[in-house]
C-alpha cells in the first residue's frame, strides 16, 4: 500500500510553493521576491480564484517577462498558470507562447506532446477575450496566430484524432484567412510514408474544405 503525505493548502498553493522552491534559489533577487509574493498571495486568498488585488496582473506580467529573459521556460509557464488560476489577464503572452513551443519541440513522446497541447489549449482559452479579435493581421508573429498554428502542429504530432479535431476547429475560427495555406502545407507533409493514415485523412479533409468550392 502506498503511503501518502497530507499537504497543507489546495493544489494551486502547492504548485506555487513548488515553483518558488525550485526556482527561488536560481533566479535574481527581484524575481525571487515575486515568487515569494505569489506564495504569500496564495496563503491569504487561496491558490485558485479571482483576487481582490489591482496590481496582481502587473506582478505576473513582470515576472513572466523576467523569467523569459532568463530562458527559464518551465518557470515562465508556471507563472502564467498562476495568473490563469487566479483569473488574471495575461498581457505578456508572447513569452508564454514561445516557451510552450519549445516544450512541444522538445517532447519525446505522445504524453509530453499531449501535455504541451493541453497547456496551449488552456492559454488560448484564457487569452481569447483579449486577443480573439486578432486585429494585428499584418504581423505573422502575433501571439494569437502563433499559438493556434503551434497548437495545430502539436496536435498533428500527437496523432490523436480528438486533439486534431479540436485544434483544427480552433484554427479555422481564429485564422480563417490562413487556413488554405496552412492545410496545403500540412497536406504536403502528410504525404510522407511515415504519416499515419488517420492523420493524413484528417488533414486532407480540412485541406479539401478550404481549397475546393
Amino acid at each position: 500500500m502506498n503511503v501518502r503525505t497530507i499537504r497543507f493548502g489546495d493544489e494551486g498553493q502547492a504548485a506555487t510553493r513548488e515553483l518558488a522552491r525550485a526556482f527561488g534559489p536560481l533566479v535574481p533577487p527581484g524575481l525571487a521576491e515575486h515568487l515569494k509574493t505569489f506564495e504569500a498571495i496564495d496563503r491569504r486568498h487561496g491558490g485558485v480564484g479571482a483576487l481582490p488585488l489591482e496590481d496582481a496582473a502587473d506582478l505576473a506580467d513582470a515576472a513572466i517577462v523576467e523569467s523569459a529573459r532568463l530562458d527559464l521556460d518551465e518557470l515562465t509557464v508556471g507563472i502564467a498558470l498562476w495568473a490563469m488560476r487566479h483569473e488574471l489577464g495575461v498581457r505578456a503572452v508572447a513569452p508564454v507562447v514561445n516557451a510552450l513551443a519549445r516544450r512541444s519541440n522538445a517532447a519525446g513522446n505522445r504524453e509530453q506532446l499531449s501535455a504541451a497541447f493541453g497547456l496551449m489549449q488552456a492559454l488560448a482559452g484564457h487569452v481569447a477575450p483579449a486577443l480573439g479579435a486578432d486585429l494585428e493581421r499584418s504581423d505573422p508573429d502575433r501571439p494569437w496566430r502563433v499559438l493556434h498554428v503551434n497548437m495545430a502542429i502539436t496536435a498533428i504530432r500527437t496523432e490523436d484524432p480528438a486533439m486534431m479535431s479540436y485544434a483544427f476547429d480552433a484554427l479555422d475560427r481564429a485564422l480563417p484567412d490562413e487556413c488554405a495555406g496552412f492545410y496545403a502545407e500540412a497536406m504536403a507533409l502528410a504525404l510522407a510514408p511515415r504519416i499515419a493514415p488517420a492523420v493524413r485523412e484528417a488533414i486532407e479533409g480540412r485541406h479539401r474544405s478550404w481549397t475546393q468550392p
